[in-house]
């Protein structure tokens, strides 16, 4: 038994997001495309991110709107290839992994593949054979 408990709430989703943008904003691969978060400062971007993964975890009316636009910004300055993709989802599902175990943390780490791959093809128009492994597609 791991003594981890499952992802409950949003104050849980702000201890996850924390830990996942700390990483992820210096991580060497990930720092430039972080540029304009890093510059906002993370409490500025944890409290929409949190509101986009409470709507999708639990349903809460939190978050409204796509985050495609905020993506193809990002991707315009910084364009975004199969290793970006793969780095985040890597990070992302490590960071859960360490901090909680339960259903709600593996539709977490199901949703983080879903979105990657979806955004990874949204964005570039193709497929990337490292993430289509990482993801089971």
């Amino acid at each position: 038994m791991s003594g981890l408990t499952d992802i409950a709430s949003r104050d849980d989703l702000y201890r996850l997001l924390s830990r996942f943008y700390g990483r992820a904003l210096v991580d060497e691969l990930l720092e430039d495309p972080f540029e304009e978060v890093r510059a906002m400062g993370l409490e500025a971007h944890l409290p929409v991110m949190c509101d986009f993964w409470e709507t999708l975890l639990f349903g809460a009316p939190s978050y409204r709107g796509s985050p495609l636009p905020v993506h193809l910004a990002v991707h315009d300055r910084h364009p975004l290839n199969g290793a970006h993709f793969v780095r985040w989802l890597t990070l992302w599902q490590s960071t859960v992994d360490e901090m909680f175990a339960g259903p709600v943390a593996e539709a977490t780490k199901a949703n983080g593949r879903r979105i990657a791959w979806n955004m990874h093809r949204r964005l570039t128009g193709r497929d990337a054979a490292e993430l289509d492994a990482l993801v089971g597609v």
